[in-house]
């Protein structure tokens, strides 16, 4: 009986996998994006804002960029640990 409960879970794990792994993608693209907006706000590229406004949103996007490239890498982790448990759950499934 827990072999067949444990086949059971086996799909949402996969699907958890894909999602998590997608989600990871995603932050890391924003991430980029928001490096890339980070270093033309830094430039001062903008002449129509004020400088404390230009000021305060590179310090933003800076935190920002800091607090995704975390949340990617944690996220990194799990999907590590979601496929250890997927590849477990299928041998289990297997025997």
């Amino acid at each position: 009986m827990t072999q067949k409960r444990d086949a059971s879970k086996q799909p949402a794990i996969d699907e958890a996998l894909e999602k998590n792994k997608q989600v990871a993608e995603d932050i890391k693209e924003a991430a980029d994006d928001l490096l890339v907006v980070h270093e033309v706000l830094e430039k001062g590229l903008s002449d129509k804002a004020p400088p404390q406004d230009v000021e305060q949103a590179v310090a933003h996007t800076g935190d920002i960029e800091k607090k995704l490239s975390e949340s990617a890498e944690t996220l990194d982790e799990i999907n590590q640990a979601l496929e250890r448990a997927a590849t477990q759950g299928k041998r289990a499934q297997e025997n």
